[in-house]
């Protein structure tokens, strides 16, 4: 029976890797106790010294609905401070309703990701802790996947509780291949992009930054991008959902900007916030065998074996192209025969068609293989 307990050992000893007299700042947004508190018992367990924050999105819709520039500016001081005191940040979050948040004006929305997400996570967390992200499975989540409960409990830790050390071993032979390629082109229905990495570096995501994992990831030259892309999986950003978001690139800045479904003007005004939200700060390819559906989460859907991501906005330091952004939005694409399929080719060898991978070194990346390998029991 995999557990709360069992699960916060795993992310404390394999994940974060807890040392002792190391401070680990805990932050629950809309969470019961069992995983909070099981993660707190964990770091004492492991020697560190726990904090531990309380977030509800019905206080923070309450208070962002006319919280001012000063007032946020002061909350991010505050914050801030705590955060450079930190060595391990762990972020807890679920809700009960997605769209909570759905009533905060666009225009309030854009100050508290300028002057609090920013300072905060983007120039504080990321570079400065260990962190990690991670959702907290509940009814909302159940629903929101078209599954019972208890099926998407036994789902999520299907995902999550696995073998990371022999997982990141089976992502190496990816991360090499792309490491060493120049030209990536990706070809599908509704796709068609290619783009240059040069020596830009690459990263094998295997729970060191959040949770599911599974995925290796890079990012474009900056002005390399070209081709279009129209995104079949929905995405929800700033509690708004859109379908089929269709991008164009011309010298890797998106030109044109369309969706199916959503508000096309506050789509359009994510793109707007800054002009690093008009170029792509990540590419990366799921891997993880767990998940073969589209759940309407994105910690989930980008991970999906089958899938990559194109993420407008904000690159990240460690494999960073230089982009600079308040957005860092991971759309994603699923190349699945039923999605009606594509193929992604490193120079001029075919990488993945149909969402499988080809060569024989990465064979053993294919979900059949790699749930065998990789599971925890």
């Amino acid at each position: 029976m995999k557990t709360y307990e069992r699960y916060a050992k795993i992310i404390v000893e394999q994940v974060v890797a807890v040392q002792p007299g190391e401070n680990v700042l805990i932050e629950i947004s809309n969470v019961e106790d069992g995983l909070g508190t099981a993660l707190i018992r964990a770091v004492y367990a492991a020697g560190g010294r726990p904090f531990y924050s309380q977030l509800r999105d019905g206080l923070k819709s309450a208070w962002l609905m006319s919280a001012d520039e000063q007032a946020l500016r002061m909350q991010a001081d505050w914050d801030q401070r705590r955060m450079e005191q930190m060595d391990v940040y762990i972020g807890l979050r679920s809700s009960e309703n997605p769209f909570d948040l759905s009533g905060i004006p666009n225009e309030q929305s854009q100050l508290y990701r300028r002057h609090y997400e920013v300072p905060v996570h983007f120039e504080t967390r990321l570079p400065k802790t260990r962190w990690l992200a991670l959702r907290v499975p509940n009814a909302s989540m159940a629903q929101a996947a078209g599954m019972s409960t208890e099926a998407f409990r036994k789902f999520y830790f299907d995902c999550c509780c696995v073998n990371y050390q022999a997982f990141a071993r089976c992502m190496e032979p990816l991360a090499r291949r792309l490491k060493e390629a120049d030209r990536i082109k990706i070809h599908g229905k509704d796709v068609q992009l290619q783009f240059r990495k040069g020596g830009i570096n690459v990263c094998v995501c295997c729970g060191s930054h959040n949770l599911p994992a599974g995925e290796v990831f890079t990012a474009p030259i900056r002005d390399s991008v070209e081709g279009f892309i129209c995104y079949n999986t929905p995405s929800v950003f700033e509690n708004q959902k859109f379908e089929g978001i269709s991008l164009k690139f011309q010298k890797g800045r998106i030109t044109d900007i369309a969706c199916r479904s959503g508000d096309l003007d506050r789509l359009k005004a994510i793109f707007d916030l800054d002009d690093g939200a008009r170029y792509i700060g990540e590419f990366a390819i799921g891997t993880n065998p767990f998940i073969n559906q589209v759940v309407g989460d994105i910690l989930f859907d980008e991970k999906a074996s089958g899938s990559f991501h194109f993420t407008p906005g904000r690159t990240y330091h460690t494999c960073g192209n230089g982009n600079q952004s308040s957005i860092h939005w991971d759309l994603i694409y699923r190349m699945l025969p039923e999605n009606g399929g594509g193929e992604i080719w490193f120079d001029d060898v075919l990488i993945q068609k149909d969402g499988r991978f080809v060569p024989e070194d990465l064979q053993p990346l294919n979900p059949e293989r790699l749930r065998t390998e990789i599971s925890e029991e």
